[in-house]
């Protein structure tokens, strides 16, 4: 009996992320359409380090994946390039998780974000870089890093605060 319920909390928490990740997917969208590139978080992103942070490298390394695919479907870039970016950011939340992450610390949360936009925006660039064309630094620390930084970390503790309800209700 106990493996059962162990086998259906697994599949509860394997069928939310598919849907959180559309949720999120569709709020990055609208909040990018309303305030252009100085209010979009990275909400994805987010969701891959709540689950890390929750559930441990496997749900996250799942959310990489489908929130991965769901850019990649929407994005120029060549498939694949949001899935390698997200789960190697999952990895490296690991990594901090373990290392500098004090469990309940709003600013410890407020670090990870930080380093992990900083850590997918430079992933990003070089990808970029090696498939279409040179870049230049400058543009991409001003237009792309900045924004996005300054949009998430201001969100961040906000959506932490309801996955973690949202959490608790769907006992996932």
């Amino acid at each position: 009996m106990r493996l059962f319920r162990t086998f259906l909390k697994f599949m509860r928490q394997i069928l939310i992320i598919p849907i959180l990740c559309f949720v999120f997917q569709l709020l990055e969208y609208c909040l990018f359409s309303l305030f252009g590139h100085w209010g979009d978080p990275h909400l994805m992103l987010i969701l891959v380090i709540f689950f890390n942070l929750y559930s441990g490298i496997r749900f996250s390394l799942w959310t990489a994946l489908f929130g991965g695919a769901l850019k990649d479907c929407f994005s120029t870039l060549p498939f694949g390039t949001h899935i390698f970016s997200y789960m190697v950011c999952a990895c490296l939340s690991t990594y901090i998780r373990k290392n500098w992450y004090e469990r309940g610390s709003p600013v410890s949360k407020l670090f990870m974000v930080f380093l992990l936009t900083a850590a997918h925006t430079l992933i990003m660039a070089f990808l970029y870089k090696m498939v279409f064309e040179e870049i230049r630094w400058q543009d991409v620390i001003g237009s792309v890093w900045l924004p996005e930084m300054l949009a998430s970390m201001a969100v961040a503790l906000f959506v932490f605060e309801r996955l973690r309800d949202a959490a608790r209700i769907l006992r996932f």
